[in-house]
């Protein structure tokens, strides 16, 4: 996909993610993605900023507290597995309660679900399907930049990602 960055944050970093998505400009496209706990915090993230396009909550554990969705967030697919004893105990079975929320069942056991092909393609193919809904708003901005086009030149060094952090977020 052109034009996207992606930073990654440990779920204990939420806020700081909060604060990175509050600093965007107007029109920037935001997908976050969070495993596990990161999927729980993604949630609070979005309860904690003003606007987000997508959230992908992969299997949410059920060891912190589930924070009903208040936030504005265009459309959430949770991937989880609604038998416990599957993961481990729940670590990759909890239910997010809130509004725009689709559910997809899957059997992977929590630590082994990162590493089972079939679950890494059902989740590519989530963040293609999410991203290519968002193309229309795209599209109108790209044809509003070809008709004030700016040299190459002229544009500011984009600022440089940080890669110290381990839990997944997209931006565009």
């Amino acid at each position: 996909m052109p034009d996207v960055e992606v930073i990654t944050y440990w779920h204990t970093e939420w806020p700081s993610l909060v604060d990175d998505i509050n600093h965007q400009s107007a029109g920037t496209h935001i997908l976050v993605i969070g495993y596990s706990l990161g999927a729980n915090n993604a949630v609070l993230v979005a309860n904690n900023t003003n606007y987000i396009d997508s959230i992908v909550a992969l299997q949410p554990s059920i060891f912190t507290s589930n924070t009903p969705l208040t936030g504005n967030v265009g459309k959430i697919v949770e991937i989880y597995n609604p038998n416990p004893w599957m993961t481990f105990g729940g670590m990759g079975s909890q239910k997010l309660i809130g509004a725009n929320i689709e559910y997809i069942v899957n059997n992977n056991s929590h630590p082994g679900a990162p590493y089972n092909p079939e679950f890494r393609n059902l989740v590519k193919s989530e963040i293609a399907r999410l991203s290519a809904e968002q193309l229309p708003d795209t599209a109108q901005a790209q044809m509003a930049k070809a008709s004030h086009p700016t040299k190459p030149s002229n544009l500011p060094e984009p600022p440089k990602p940080d890669h110290g952090r381990l839990q997944p977020a997209a931006r565009r």
